[in-house]
């Protein structure tokens, strides 16, 4: 492992046919009508579909699951109202958002996103360790002499420090991580036991 250099949150988005304005409504939604609301994602296994699983589970909701195979056609339905909710990179549905075509929700960050600083995270919603990000990764191969992982792990995190980058990254709804090897190796460890225990709890199976 050697850096990860960007993360983003997902942003919990409405389908232009939903009333639904806050986490509060959308729960309600969800318990008045059990069955009936739909989840796009953009696959099983997804970080979108594990956001919605996880949403779910700490709110005691269950809704339907659409797996799409890739974010754009599940963006795309949800535009067209064909799908109810969805769970998206903040990144991925920035311009909807913008345009006014999508309603934002609630962020899955564990603070608010500054391409959206009006819309609440989850955890001020009250729905607490929903915390989901999507993260980039850069790794090289099993093997790599100590002394290039340290200097592609210096060039890296300088990288997307740099002013120019990291205004480029923020605008388009990233945030800039660039830590070090040993943190991202934490990290993906903290990751892989999170996400393995709400897979084997609701079941959940890829692709």
């Amino acid at each position: 492992y050697i850096t990860i250099p960007v993360q983003a949150p997902n942003v919990l988005v409405a389908s232009p046919t939903q009333k639904a304005r806050s986490v509060s409504e959308v729960i309600a939604a969800l318990k008045a009508h059990p069955g009936k609301i739909s989840f796009a994602s953009s696959g099983n296994g997804s970080s979108d579909h594990l956001s919605a699983e996880l949403f779910w589970q700490q709110t005691g909701t269950e809704a339907v699951h659409v797996p799409y195979k890739g974010g754009a056609p599940a963006i795309t339905d949800l535009l067209g109202g064909q799908v109810d909710f969805s769970f998206q990179n903040v990144n991925a549905v920035l311009p909807h958002l913008r345009s006014g075509k999508l309603r934002a929700i609630a962020v899955t960050g564990t603070q608010r996103s500054p391409v959206l600083p009006d819309v609440p995270t989850l955890a001020e919603a009250g729905v607490k360790g929903a915390e989901v990000y999507s993260w980039q990764g850069m790794a090289a191969p099993r093997g790599l002499p100590a002394d290039v992982k340290a200097r592609l792990s210096k060039a890296a995190i300088a990288a997307v420090q740099q002013p120019d980058i990291r205004k480029r990254f923020v605008e388009q709804g990233l945030e800039i991580v660039g830590n070090t090897p040993e943190e991202f190796t934490r990290y993906q460890a903290q990751e892989n036991e999170r996400w393995k225990q709400l897979i084997q709890t609701r079941k959940i199976t890829a692709d």
